[in-house]
């Protein structure tokens, strides 16, 4: 009968990842079958973020994502102007930054007119604060001055000086960086560390998500994980679980150590995958997890993506509590 067990394992990475398929095209935010007003919530919010990660640049671009704010502004209508969900508010903030940042600069445009307008509506239906745009460092990097406060006080930075990392530096970044959890302690991430201009521009294009700053950052990790660490299908997905958990620690090992970075993530094909692995010299047992910029910060004042955070409760769900505590 053992002959049959590679048949058996075989036919469940077929079910299993079908199944995946199944559920990823049945609830996916372009699905015909989803819920139409959570996918808006969450294709809001992507589209203001890319306009608070203009915003945060060395070297905005005035009046840039015109079209794409016009269509925010017309998603953010379909949606409820009156409403106070996040996508909202933070839609509200981003905008009245954009408005703000560009009259700062003597900037007098039709297009800010258009935003204008679009903000004075929304006043009419709510008088709550708009929670985007930007947040400002007059003092450059915050200090660390508790331990929640490593975790508060980091932020995606898109402006960098322009001298990569010493390598000892980057050691003891990634050393610390190991203390993440492992599944049963596998430790299968691998970390590839990229500072030569030409290699990194290269790497960040086919990333395709970095073109307002790539010209800026001086040092790139690529965070993969070796396959041969995981048998089952069951296990499919573990690799990206211990990539997350080291890439997040890895950040805050930067911080904790001075350095700042801005996680990139890797949502690309396999055709991209493989023209990545083949520039960046991974082998091709490795699977990418994701990219991160990292360097020191220029002196002085730094701005960076607002990134306003949902409320707590819409994430916390107590299932079981304490008695005469309603559970959520």
């Amino acid at each position: 009968m053992k002959i049959f067990a590679p048949l058996s394992k075989s036919s469940l990475f077929v079910s299993e990842f079908a199944q995946d398929a199944f559920y990823y095209m049945k609830y996916c935010g372009i699905s015909p079958f989803r819920d139409k007003k959570k996918s808006a919530y969450y294709k809001i919010i992507i589209e203001i973020h890319a306009i608070e990660k203009g915003l945060s640049l060395a070297q905005m671009r005035p009046l840039f994502g015109q079209q794409k704010i016009k269509a925010v502004m017309s998603m953010a209508k379909a949606y409820g102007l009156a409403s106070n969900d996040l996508p909202i508010l933070m839609t509200v903030g981003a905008l009245e930054a954009y408005v703000e940042t560009h009259r700062k600069l003597g900037l007098d445009d039709r297009f800010l007119n258009e935003v204008d307008a679009f903000l004075a509506e929304r006043r009419i239906v709510s008088a709550e604060r708009g929670d985007g745009g930007l947040r400002h460092y007059p003092a450059g990097v915050p200090a660390i001055d508790s331990p929640a406060g490593l975790l508060l006080s980091r932020f995606s930075c898109r402006i960098y000086d322009a001298e990569p990392l010493d390598h000892g530096l980057i050691r003891q970044i990634v050393q610390t960086a190991q203390s993440a959890p492992s599944q049963c302690n596998r430790q299968a991430v691998q970390v590839h560390y990229f500072d030569e201009r030409n290699k990194v521009h290269s790497l960040l294009k086919l990333q395709g998500g970095a073109s307002g700053f790539q010209d800026q950052v001086p040092g790139l990790f690529v965070v993969t994980f070796d396959l041969a660490a995981w048998g089952g299908a069951q296990q499919r997905n573990q690799g990206y679980v211990d990539g997350g958990l080291f890439s997040m620690t890895m950040m805050l090992a930067a911080h904790a150590h001075g350095a700042v970075t801005c996680p990139l993530n890797l949502a690309v094909s396999h055709i991209t995958e493989r023209k990545i692995k083949a520039l960046a010299n991974i082998p091709d047992d490795q699977r990418l997890v994701m990219m991160m910029a990292v360097g020191k910060a220029p002196s002085g004042a730094l701005r960076a993506a607002a990134s306003p955070r949902r409320p707590v409760d819409e994430l916390l769900k107590l299932h079981e509590t304490a008695a005469g505590i309603e559970p959520s």
